[in-house]
């Protein structure tokens, strides 16, 4: 039986993982029927029979009547749609590759109708930065997935975040990429399938690039040669499509290769003039003059001892130069979704929904009467219900309504700092870090205004909409018991809540 001889050094012959076995081999009706007596011989050797019938016959190039044939005479089935489960087509199709359309079915029937109605917001942004993050990782860590199968998938898990059926026509608030932006940009930090799919391809370029004496690395360089460098990405193979990805994502500002640097310790694995050991490219690309002159252009560091340890390959991506796929995707993502000028404040002692209402609340687009009136939807009047003097949006809801005055008014008593009134969550801010407090109790007085604020919002819809209208004396009352109750359960000091009646601002943690 002969193998695949890819150079003067390596052949290819098989492949085994647990109990499944890849025998890999030239075509020929001879080397067939080798492979046949190898597995007879196996039988009488050790008593264990295979099964042939279960077994499957791919032909690569091989004329279809010839691999039917070849099939019949050996008494196997004939592997149908090859391509399409290797995850690709013949034709190239990737939108119509069964191993995509699989994904995106598995994808949507995750989203089952009930848990989008019984979860929360909060409940349904966890499951989707865990559950729903990973399920495609294995098919998108090989084949570069096509655009109309990213915004599907998008598409879907867009429609599960604000609560929609497929069949629903929900209004969307906020734009889905500023949900997938990191929290550091102003996002809810989701990320992008795109980012999560080139990430993990690109994984397959570090294990290149740092050499880990795989048998993938040893097969891929006597396939393409020893330096990326020169590899074409003008073929049709999974490695030139990884490749090309990664020369188009350069040209877009992000030069994953510019991230792997040689760390010298001995200086007997890294060559002197071909490997980036100083800087951010190799000393051939500085200095090319330099190089043309060299006669021993492989040279590597004998003459330099630094150190007594290896050489190794570090990722300038991760602080401590390993290479991570979360850190890439996430140097993918800040590239290619959009950024606000500061960051998402995320306040720990509150739940997750309280979070994104503020949020939300912040870029201004809850569904106010402005909002309503600017999506389309037939309104009366924009003006507030309450005091009917100005319009209706969410920086007069939560902080400069008589409603918002009278309930954060109270909170600044209780907490004995002074009070004033605030026309944006911009002018609150610059309040907010003026004031003079310890810093964890601040951290608990942000999570009170978080609670003041969605209390006010929930006064003011069951107003709008209940039959039993709501009684406003209560707003208070319920924003001390439920900042008490989240802080003591979430926070690490032990609050009495006589001392949370008291006052606060004095509690000594």
């Amino acid at each position: 039986m002969r193998g695949i001889r890819l150079n003067s050094s390596l052949s290819l012959s098989h492949l085994f993982y647990a109990d499944d076995a890849l025998i890999i081999g030239e075509w020929s009706s001879d080397n067939l029927r080798g492979i046949i007596n190898v597995l007879k011989c196996f039988f009488l050797a050790s008593g264990l029979q295979i099964n042939i019938h279960k077994s499957q016959l791919l032909g690569v190039g091989v004329a279809r009547p010839e691999i039917e044939a070849a099939a019949s005479s050996i008494g196997c089935s004939i592997m149908e749609n090859q391509f399409r489960y290797l995850g690709v087509t013949v034709g190239g199709n990737m939108s119509r590759c069964k191993a995509w359309s699989d994904i995106v079915s598995k994808l949507r029937s995750r989203l089952f109708r009930w848990k989008t109605k019984t979860l929360s917001i909060g409940g349904r942004l966890t499951l989707l930065k865990s559950v729903l993050g990973a399920s495609p990782l294995y098919c998108m860590s090989i084949f570069k997935a096509p655009k109309g199968v990213l915004k599907e998938m998008e598409s879907i898990r867009n429609k599960f975040f604000i609560g929609a059926d497929n069949w629903d026509k929900k209004i969307t608030w906020v734009a889905w990429d500023k949900v997938l932006a990191s929290k550091k940009n102003g996002g809810l930090g989701v990320s992008s399938y795109f980012a999560l799919n080139r990430a993990l391809l690109f994984k397959w370029i570090w294990r290149f690039v740092s050499q880990d004496d795989s048998l993938w690395f040893h097969v891929m360089q006597a396939l393409y040669g020893p330096n990326i460098d020169s590899h074409s990405i003008h073929y049709s193979s999974n490695w030139c499509s990884i490749l090309k990805e990664m020369q188009m994502l350069k040209a877009k500002g992000f030069d994953f290769l510019s991230l792997c640097n040689k760390r010298v310790g001995d200086g007997n694995n890294t060559s002197f003039w071909l490997d980036t050991w100083r800087g951010d490219s190799a000393l051939c690309d500085s200095f090319p003059r330099m190089f043309a002159l060299e006669m021993e252009k492989n040279s590597i560091l004998e003459s330099v001892s630094l150190s007594h340890s290896l050489d190794r390959w570090i990722c300038n991506a991760s602080s401590d130069g390993s290479f991570r796929v979360k850190d890439i995707r996430i140097l993918i993502d800040d590239l290619i979704l959009p950024s606000r000028s500061g960051p998402t404040k995320w306040m720990e002692y509150v739940p997750i929904k309280f979070n994104i209402f503020v949020w939300r609340a912040r870029r201004d687009c809850l569904p106010t009467r402005v909002n309503l009136m600017r999506r389309g939807v037939v309104m009366e009047s924009t003006d507030c219900p309450i005091c009917g003097l100005v319009e209706e949006d969410a920086h007069h809801i939560l902080l400069q309504c008589d409603l918002a005055h009278s309930v954060l008014r109270r909170i600044c008593r209780w907490w004995d700092i002074d009070w004033q009134s605030w026309s944006s969550f911009h002018t609150w801010d610059g309040w907010f870090s003026s004031i003079k407090i310890a810093p964890n109790n601040k951290k608990i007085l942000e999570g009170v205004f978080y609670v003041a604020w969605w209390s006010i919002w929930v006064f003011w819809n069951r107003l709008l909409f209940d039959d039993k209208p709501p009684v406003r004396s209560m707003i208070f009352d319920d924003i001390v018991s439920l900042s008490y109750l989240w802080c003591k359960n979430r926070c690490k000091w032990a609050i009495t809540w006589e001392a949370w009646l008291k006052n606060p601002h004095l509690i000594s943690l």
